[in-house]
């Protein structure tokens, strides 16, 4: 709380009320209510500079700079924009995964393939979740991007598929666009089975076609490679 005060108040005294929403929705043990009351209160006021100023606080509590991050996403005006961009650079990982939502959250697909870039951070938390802003924002521009990151050896560890190639599969599927099917039929016979039952969810969506009704698993699965033969 300190160190907002300091920092608005070098912007000038007026701001204080700033601090004092972002302290309370950043603070872990209040109730979500009184957070959410003090996050709404931040989006609302549209605080512009002094909201993008504490978002780029390197000394700033990350918490902090989380929810301040989260807010830029809800304000939603050009230098909040800007700013979110330039955060997906951010030293500190989880800031990054906040810029990528924020961005998906006011629909900034012409942001999408910055996002994207974001599928090989060294951080899986990071291209975790450029991989949920991207099911967001639906733009089949970064089918490549995800397909490419779906074989990276650097989303299985130790010949284990990692739990965030299922999060690249469901943004395959949320394009919509069929350049996504090979991919996709691929992954049937992946031996992640998390893999293999996001891709049974993301092939009617890119299809338009379904094998689900009164077919289990398997069937559903032998029936999607005898439709793709049949495709080809």
């Amino acid at each position: 709380m300190n160190l907002l005060l300091l920092l608005l108040l070098q912007a000038g005294p007026a701001r204080a009320d700033l601090a004092a929403a972002l302290a309370t929705a950043a603070d872990a043990e209040l109730s979500e209510s009184a957070r959410m009351s003090a996050f709404d209160a931040l989006v609302e006021q549209g605080y512009g500079e002094e909201l993008i100023r504490l978002a780029e606080a390197p000394d700033l509590d990350a918490r902090q700079r989380y929810v301040a991050i989260r807010a830029l996403g809800r304000v939603n005006s050009p230098p909040a924009v800007d700013a979110l961009v330039r955060l997906l650079s951010d030293d500190v990982s989880g800031l990054r995964g906040a810029a990528a939502a924020a961005l998906a959250e006011g629909q900034h697909r012409e942001h999408a393939e910055k996002i994207a870039a974001l599928l090989k951070d060294s951080a899986t938390i990071v291209r975790g979740a450029a991989a949920d802003a991207l099911v967001v924002l639906a733009d089949p521009a970064v089918v490549p991007a995800l397909v490419v990151a779906l074989d990276d050896p650097s989303n299985h560890y130790r010949g284990t598929s990692l739990w965030v190639r299922r999060h690249f599969v469901a943004a395959l599927g949320a394009t919509k666009d069929r350049s996504a099917l090979p991919a996709l039929i691929r992954c049937l016979d992946d031996a992640d089975a998390e893999v293999v039952d996001a891709a049974l969810a993301a092939l009617p969506l890119v299809s338009g076609a379904s094998w689900a009704d009164g077919r289990d698993r398997q069937e559903q699965i032998e029936a999607w490679r005898r439709w793709w033969e049949n495709q080809q």
